[in-house]
């Protein structure tokens, strides 16, 4: 079958006459070819306009450089590389460089990762394997709308970006002529009037777009950030339907546990944030490192039982590969095994941080911290010894430090160091209240 004359047309004017480029992250040997074969030889393309990588990295730098230059580019990605899902480079691209075109390549898959890559923005997907008609038809409508209501969406977007919010309602209107109830004209008069602050005007524009199109995410996004902050109820419902769609957004399952965390709903939160654990194991070790700390740290005050999960489950990943970036985590579980009374545990814990790190002052005082908690005032004394040791200046980092230091030294009966750590940490606060109130114990002792 001969490619449509209009599909090859507007791809060779693209990469001949408006210097467009396609730069390509693949490591499939067989449908590079296939590539240059529609390029090179079906379309007889001259210039040499054909990039193919299999880094990302080199992928990114030359996109910035045609961002830069506002000249056009076409990114042709992989779902996989090297058998991994390749969705952080697609959400960089899309998120940094919204002027570039994304089409991504993928064999048959799920809804949900499809889902997935539309709620990411992909221009276009393509199937593997595919034919060269398909390959310059799917590229062609990657860099161009096709047909008359798409090319009114790019212009009321265009309209919408300079302010214009007259114009992309007369052309929703438009749209609405040329499809009756169509979700996206719906979607564009609800960009509109919230441009226009008028709230709710915008809400039942994108609720009218919902009606259209259930599986569409676009109107409920808008919906749950319209309703954030100010009906809890409302957003978590729409994040939850947003979820049955498209399960494998990271951002959002985190969202959803940080939701029910403010509700008090502990097992609904650790469901969401496991979950989200899951995810982004899924899409690469980089950012299950970072989603965990974030949950970590959001559940520690509230929930340091699942502040304890979280961070245990961090270090088990990291297996034999730990490294001195690890001693906030080992420091941040040892307070939340100390918020449960589990110091012996919490010593343990800062035991086998100093394998790794074996002159970590900070690991060594929460040390000393833990042996407090559980009475061994003897040897949080030892642990205090070694930290003045490595670091003299230590005890000036807080008045708290200096307080707790003091204390211990107060419960072995060394008066004269206790009173060190006590005028240290008055001089750094002069109304430090626990100071005041032991040094006033020691004076009416008498000692």
């Amino acid at each position: 079958m001969a490619i449509a004359p209009k599909f090859d047309q507007d791809l060779r004017d693209y990469l001949e006459n408006q210097a467009g480029i396609l730069v390509m992250l693949s490591d499939d040997q067989l449908f590079v070819r296939s590539l240059r074969t529609a390029v090179f030889k079906t379309l007889g393309v001259k210039t040499d306009c054909l990039h193919v990588y299999t880094d990302p990295v080199q992928v990114i730098k030359v996109v910035s450089d045609r961002v830069a230059r506002k000249l056009p580019v076409l990114v042709l990605a992989d779902r996989l590389l090297r058998g991994k899902p390749n969705i952080e480079f697609m959400r960089t691209i899309k998120t940094t460089y919204p002027q570039a075109r994304l089409l991504v390549m993928t064999q048959e898959t799920g809804k949900h990762d499809l889902s997935q890559l539309f709620e990411i923005g992909v221009d276009s997907i393509l199937t593997k394997p595919v034919s060269v008609d398909t390959l310059v038809e799917k590229m062609a409508g990657a860099i161009k709308p096709q047909g008359r209501i798409s090319q009114l969406v790019q212009e009321a977007r265009s309209c919408l970006d300079l302010g214009d919010t007259a114009k992309v309602k007369q052309l929703a209107q438009e749209i609405l002529r040329l499809k009756d109830k169509s979700p996206v004209a719906y979607m564009l008069l609800g960009d509109a009037f919230l441009a226009e602050d008028r709230r709710d005007e915008a809400i039942r524009s994108y609720e009218a777009a919902h009606v259209g199109a259930r599986l569409y995410l676009e109107p409920l996004k808008k919906l749950a950030d319209a309703h954030k902050e100010l009906d809890e109820d409302a957003y978590l419902r729409y994040l939850r339907k947003l979820d049955i769609i498209s399960p494998l957004n990271t951002e959002r399952k985190c969202e959803i546990g940080k939701v029910y965390m403010r509700k008090s709903e502990m097992e609904n939160a650790d469901k969401y944030f496991s979950e989200a654990i899951a995810n982004a194991q899924r899409e690469a070790f980089s950012q299950v490192d970072r989603v965990v700390q974030e949950i970590a740290e959001v559940v520690a005050e509230s929930s340091p039982e699942l502040a304890e999960k979280y961070y245990v489950q961090l270090l088990d990943m990291k297996g034999d590969n730990l490294t001195l970036d690890d001693m906030a985590t080992f420091n941040k579980l040892g307070i939340a095994l100390r918020r449960q009374g589990k110091w012996r545990e919490a010593v343990d814990n800062y035991k086998k941080a100093l394998t790794v790190a074996p002159s970590d002052e900070r690991v060594i005082y929460n040390m000393g911290l833990a042996y407090a908690d559980g009475q061994l005032h003897r040897m949080a004394v030892g642990a205090y010894e070694q930290v003045q040791r490595i670091a003299p200046e230590f005890h000036k980092t807080a008045p708290i430090v200096a307080f707790s230091m003091a204390s211990a030294f107060a419960m072995t009966k060394d008066i004269p160091t206790a009173r060190f750590y006590l005028a240290s940490a008055l001089e750094q606060d002069p109304g430090h209240a626990a100071s005041r109130r032991l040094l006033s114990r020691l004076e009416q002792l008498g000692v």
